[in-house]
């Protein structure tokens, strides 16, 4: 299951998806995967949202059961075409994408945009 930053960041600022999102967590625990840029997405959000516990924070990320995955050439042109075909899609959400569609994963998410792709998501019932 591919990590989305929506998910983790609800899960880390306890947001009122938090704690679905860690029996997710907890659920798919020996099969989470994240980009190294969705990685780079929650800590910098990490430092702006919470600087004094950034820190802190940053260690709980590093602790979790996920594989951060480096980025290839085939999943930043994957992104890219993301990006084309589904405008709604922000940088980040692009990397989520493509890692997902090469490991042919499920997406954990809070983003709704993530509907109007092609892929399977794990998104809370509205």
């Amino acid at each position: 299951m591919i990590v989305d930053s929506s998910a983790l960041l609800a899960s880390l600022f306890g947001e009122e998806k938090g704690t679905w999102v860690e029996e997710q967590l907890n659920q798919h625990r020996t099969t989470l995967k994240m980009s190294v840029v969705n990685l780079a997405e929650v800590l910098i959000l990490l430092r702006e949202r919470q600087p004094k516990l950034s820190s802190n924070l940053s260690k709980t990320v590093k602790q979790l059961p996920i594989e951060f995955v480096p980025v290839t050439q085939a999943q930043a042109e994957l992104a890219s075409v993301a990006r084309h075909e589904f405008r709604s899609l922000n940088f980040g959400d692009c990397f989520v994408y493509a890692l997902a569609k090469v490991e042919n994963e499920t997406i954990l998410t809070l983003d709704s945009d993530f509907k109007k792709t092609d892929l399977k998501i794990v998104i809370p019932k509205e």
